[in-house]
């Protein structure tokens, strides 16, 4: 499936370019709003979606070679998908606008965390 680094940190970076793309464009078509102003248009989407996926496609290309690397990359890259469409869905309902500025910080620092997390509990022993 994921053969090499390079596969997996381009797969990363695609991966996070879909979900924060299409949850923009899906949130777009469901409520007729956008978390930043522009809709699609705007290159904020871009920049969040590039900053989102660093973190996953560093940790790809200088963590350690094995099926718990990849696995938990897999994971952590999910439980962020999840947790952005989540979170983004709750910024564009919500009333209060937000600064641009603070959304391209909080968003990446979570990608940031969650990856270097999953990159230092592979390969841990089983304490049993």
């Amino acid at each position: 499936m994921l053969k090499s680094k390079i596969t997996m940190a381009v797969g990363s970076v695609i991966g996070i370019f879909v979900v924060v793309y299409g949850t923009a464009l899906l949130l777009g078509l469901l409520f007729d709003a956008y978390l930043f102003e522009g809709g699609l248009t705007n290159l904020n989407y871009g920049l969040l979606a590039l900053l989102c996926a660093l973190p996953f496609a560093v940790i790809a290309m200088v963590g350690r070679n094995g099926d718990e690397n990849k696995r938990a990359l897999i994971i952590s890259t999910l439980l962020f998908s999840i947790l952005f469409v989540l979170v983004h869905l709750v910024l564009v309902l919500s009333a209060e606008v937000m600064d641009a500025g603070r959304i391209l910080v909080i968003f990446p620092v979570s990608a940031l965390l969650l990856a270097v997390v999953s990159y230092f509990t592979t390969g841990k022993e089983k304490a049993v």
